[in-house]
Order: C-alpha cells, then sequence, then structure tokens
C-alpha cells in the first residue's frame, strides 16, 4: 500500500502541477496584450511535501510537472522565480519532505539576496492528496489538490484552492481507472496521469487563472485616480501606478520637527497615487514610524518623496537621506533646518 500511495502522489503530482500550469494558461489573452501586469507579480510556486502521501520533490515526475508549468504560466505572462535556480546561486540545498515552516523561511530569505531575480511577492503553495486502491480487475486512482496563494510581502493569506470544487458540488476527489498491475509500474502511472493531466487541469486550471488575475489588474484600473498634471512624469496619471497588490510599507521620519512630519505625511495621503490608508505606528521626540499602505512601487515612492521635499524648501541633496530597503523606507534628517512655515502650493501636486 506504501508504494501504491508513492505511486499515485507521484500521479497526482503531475495533474496538480499541469492544473496548476493551465490555471495560470487560461488567463484571458486580452489581458496580456494590454499590458496586463501579471509580469509585475513575481510568482514562487512550491510544493508542501512533508505528507508521505504526497509526491517528494526529487522523483522525475515532479520534475516534469515544474517545468510544464513554468512553461504555461510563462506564456501567459507570469514571471515564475525558479526555486531551484535561486539555490544554485546562493549555494542552497533543497531536500525531501520539506514542512511548511521550512518553505516560509526560504521564500523569505530569498529577496535578501538583493537580487531582482530573487524578488518574490505572490506566494503559492499546493499539496497533492492520494489515494489508490486495487481492484480485482483494475486500480482505481483518488485524487484531491488544494492550496493556499499568499502576498509574501506582507505576510498576508490572500486565497485558497481546491480541486475537485467541493462547493460547486463536484465532490471532493477525482476518480478514474488505471491498468491493474499500475500500482508496480511506475512508466504505467506516469503515462495515466499524462493522458489524464489536461483534463485535470482545465478544471483547477480555470479557478486559478481568476483568483491570480485578481491581484494583478490591468494597468489603468487603479482606484485612486487623481486630476491635474503629474510633476514626476508630466502626464496623467490615468491610473494607480502600483502593480496591483496593495504593499504595506514601513515608512520612518527621523528628526523632522511635528509640522514638518505631518506636512510630508498629509501629502502622501491626500496627493500620492495608489494611497490606500496610513496609521501611526509610534513616536518619539525624533523619531515617527507610520504603516503607509498603497498600491505604487518603492521606486515611486521615493521619487515623489524627493519632489516633494525639495518643493518643502529642503536641500535634499545635503539635507536628507532617503534608504528604501524592500517595504521600509527611511527619511532621514542629516543636520538641523530652520523651521518653514506650510507653502501654499504644497497641496494637490500629486494627483
Amino acid at each position: 500500500m506504501q508504494q501504491s500511495l508513492h505511486s499515485t502522489a507521484k500521479l497526482l503530482s503531475l495533474a496538480a502541477a499541469v492544473s496548476f500550469a493551465t490555471a495560470c494558461a487560461t488567463v484571458p489573452p486580452a489581458a496580456s496584450a494590454q499590458g496586463n501586469v501579471a509580469t509585475n507579480i513575481p510568482v514562487l510556486v512550491m510544493s508542501e511535501d512533508e505528507n508521505p502521501d504526497t509526491v517528494k520533490r526529487s522523483s522525475n515526475i515532479f520534475k516534469r510537472v515544474i517545468a510544464e508549468l513554468q512553461s504555461s504560466m510563462q506564456r501567459h505572462g507570469f514571471r515564475i522565480i525558479d526555486e531551484e535556480s535561486v539555490a544554485v546561486d546562493l549555494g542552497w540545498t533543497i531536500s525531501d519532505r520539506r514542512p511548511k515552516r521550512e518553505l516560509i523561511e526560504r521564500m523569505k530569505l530569498m529577496p535578501k539576496s538583493g537580487k531582482a531575480s530573487h524578488q518574490v511577492r505572490a506566494w503559492v503553495l499546493f499539496r497533492i492528496h492520494a489515494q489508490a486502491k486495487k481492484l480485482s480487475f483494475a486500480t482505481k486512482v483518488r485524487t484531491r489538490i488544494e492550496g493556499e496563494i499568499y502576498d509574501a510581502e506582507n505576510n498576508q493569506f490572500l486565497d485558497s484552492f481546491e480541486w475537485p470544487d467541493t462547493a460547486a458540488g463536484q465532490g471532493s476527489e477525482i476518480e478514474y481507472p488505471a491498468p491493474h498491475d499500475c500500482l508496480e509500474n511506475r512508466l504505467c502511472i506516469s503515462e495515466v496521469v499524462g493522458d489524464r493531466a489536461r483534463e485535470i487541469a482545465g478544471s483547477l486550471g480555470d479557478t486559478l487563472a481568476k483568483k491570480l488575475t485578481r491581484y494583478s489588474p490591468p494597468r489603468g484600473s487603479g482606484t485612486r485616480v487623481g486630476g491635474g498634471t503629474v510633476v514626476t512624469g508630466g502626464g496623467s496619471t490615468a491610473g494607480d501606478p502600483g502593480h496591483g497588490m496593495i504593499t504595506a510599507y514601513t515608512v520612518t521620519f527621523r528628526y523632522f520637527d511635528d509640522h514638518e512630519a505631518l506636512t510630508i505625511v498629509g501629502v502622501m495621503a491626500e496627493e500620492f497615487p495608489g494611497y490606500r490608508t496610513h496609521d501611526l505606528i509610534n513616536k518619539s521626540a525624533t523619531v515617527r514610524r507610520y504603516n503607509y499602505l498603497t498600491s505604487a512601487k518603492a521606486v515611486k515612492l521615493e521619487e515623489w518623496l524627493y519632489i516633494l521635499l525639495r518643493d518643502m524648501g529642503f536641500d535634499v541633496k545635503n539635507e536628507l537621506l532617503i534608504s528604501v530597503s524592500g517595504s521600509s523606507i527611511l527619511v532621514d534628517k542629516l543636520i538641523p533646518t530652520t523651521d518653514r512655515p506650510e507653502s501654499p502650493d504644497e497641496k494637490k501636486r500629486f494627483k
């Protein structure tokens, strides 16, 4: 029975991964043609194989699955971060039967390398559960695929998926036949999965595509739209300049007086495109720290802060330092400056 579960697990892994590949493959072509920003969300797909009923990562079937998955998702605009390639870059090892905690640690450590090709935003974790029963005349295979989608930057659970879709009344498992002696033959299991993979992928694929693309709206579909002209480029903000996913930035102001800090944060809330909400985390005599939620990228926040601070009268080259590290932004006043009154043109600048 152990061999039975092993073989079935392999079978399911192929089914699941091909399902996932098709999921992304079902993203509407029109969206890609419009520059849909699936390409703006780096996706890392990993399999949790700690349970012995699932396919271990070193199996040949699993490798075929990952290759098919990456190829399919890339054809439809998704940016796939390949775990094995990152492991080679960083000198890491990859073992079988890894628990979820280890997968989280790996996913969190990747971006800290500082390399653009290691940055992860959406994290997809899937598991394949398998059960096989040998009948007097055949082998009956049952499979269930489930997983979750996370926002890696914000430690946020986004969505879950399962196939078959029990909510749609399709039952808790898919069941299909295999030859009587199939469990004793690895090639047989592989062939059976190959024959059924497209059908299996079609069902889960449609669901996953909708769930993933929900977090990557096309450019021009932002929710916060200002009027007038953008000082950062002279163009119109006909949409949200972000990547579609909300980022919780930790924005720290050091050595600014209360009036200066409140003015800066007020403009960031009222006029920076992509803004959602903000809150004060803590405040001391020299430091203010905010939780700032926006769909704007860090590179745009840095640009807008430079423009805002310059227009407030600061010498941004000699008096200030803006540091950006992931979702942490530090604005540091390096030398004391004279008090400055609120300028009448400090409003309506970033619409």
